[in-house]
């Protein structure tokens, strides 16, 4: 049995819960019941079989125990239509041995998910085929089944990711990078990607507090009182419309979050791939002390770094006491002063001459472009400073 074989559990929960196992093509792995079986010790029994990505029951209303199940598990609950009737199920399970209504109830709620998710796992094997993408089969159903995403989205993820390990792979082997440029980098991309799992486990908390506030609400209503039913139901209607709205809006802020943290690890990856022949550039609004200090673990400035700084004029004596000993050259955005670039200690290049290609941290500039800049006003300070030289002693 394959460690990471995808599978559907039909669960039957209650005092004594049954629990039932197939694969994707309807074969049976394990069915089982147990008293007092709580959700730890339920998931400890279906780890050991393979990655559970459907759970099925046999009730239109998913009761909470599910709920709980599939979030602990990752997995997609699937509900049939209205309550199955016990004729159904045991016409599914007759040929199969089972000890108890639990386990047959369990095992009837596993073939009617496989049922209801046949299209989709039909149309999973026809584009694999049609395409040849079988090696990445396992991983497009997992996604597709337990995460509820169409096959377009998730053929970009899995193909991002795995960009993203041949990128680092390549980048390790052919050694087209320094060292800390790629360990920058790839922090910055597993942090991007822990950011965003967080938020998606954020959001999926909001969602589920918004269920229980919407039950919560048709609940108290159907104990009111016929007398008290106006008046509470005012107060009531009033303040579930505002807890609605701001869960509807800390989902929205929430979603939002997410798709900036995917536009961010895009970008990361992508900048890994080309900074062979690229400059990584770091970047500053300013060069004040708290704008240094702010970034200063993220950016983590070492010698040798170059920066792209928003407003150079804006400075501190502490920052440049920093900077001096590792950067030479700042690309600026807004004209540094003539008063300023006279009194600090770098080479300035004007991002306009330049390329970028930029993100939240960082940015990428094409080397050759950068150094013959740097050299043009490399070989102006020396034409300006002879100038100069020559006047003081004429």
């Amino acid at each position: 049995m394959g460690e990471r074989q995808l599978l559907i559990a039909g669960i039957d929960p209650g005092t004594t819960a049954g629990y039932a196992i197939i694969d994707l093509e309807g074969n049976v792995v394990s069915v089982d019941s147990s008293k007092e079986l709580d959700i730890n010790s339920l998931i400890t029994k279906l780890i050991p079989f393979g990655r559970v990505v459907i759970i099925g029951t046999d009730k239109k209303k998913n009761p909470g125990f599910i709920e709980k199940l599939g979030i602990k598990l990752g997995a997609k609950v699937i509900s049939p239509d209205y309550d199955l009737k016990v004729v159904e199920k045991r016409e599914v399970v007759r040929k199969f041995k089972t000890k108890n209504q639990h386990e047959e109830d369990a095992l009837a709620s596993a073939f009617f998910a496989l049922r209801k998710m046949r299209p989709l796992l039909n149309k999973v094997n026809v584009y694999v085929e049609h395409y040849g993408r079988e090696s990445i089969k396992e991983q497009l159903l997992e996604m597709v089944l337990s995460k509820g995403l169409n096959i377009r989205d998730s053929l970009e993820m899995i193909d991002e990711s795995r960009k993203g390990r041949d990128i680092i792979r390549e980048v390790i082997v052919e050694k087209r990078v320094k060292e800390k440029d790629y360990i920058e980098l790839e922090n910055s991309l597993r942090r991007a990607v822990r950011d965003n799992e967080m938020l998606k486990m954020q959001n999926s908390k909001l969602r589920k507090e918004l269920l229980d506030t919407k039950e919560g609400f048709e609940y108290m209503f159907k104990r009111m009182n016929k007398s008290s039913v106006d008046k509470k139901m005012k107060e009531l209607l009033g303040f579930r419309d505002r807890r609605i709205k701001v869960f509807d809006s800390k989902l929205k802020g929430k979603d939002k979050d997410i798709g900036s943290l995917q536009d961010e690890i895009t970008t990361l990856i992508y900048f890994l791939s080309n900074i062979g022949d690229k400059v990584l550039v770091k970047k500053l609004d300013n060069l004040g002390f708290n704008e240094l200090n702010e970034k200063k673990d993220m950016l983590n400035i070492m010698d040798g770094d170059v920066l792209l700084v928003e407003d150079p004029d804006v400075i501190s004596e502490k920052a440049i006491e920093i900077l001096k000993e590792n950067v030479k050259v700042i690309v600026y955005k807004k004209p540094v002063s003539k008063k300023v670039e006279s009194r600090l200690p770098f080479v300035f290049v004007d991002s306009k001459k330049l390329n970028i290609e930029e993100n939240g941290y960082f940015a990428l500039v094409d080397k050759k472009e950068f150094d013959l800049e740097k050299n043009k006003v490399n070989m102006l300070s020396k034409v300006i400073q002879d100038y100069k030289n020559e006047r003081l002693f004429n």
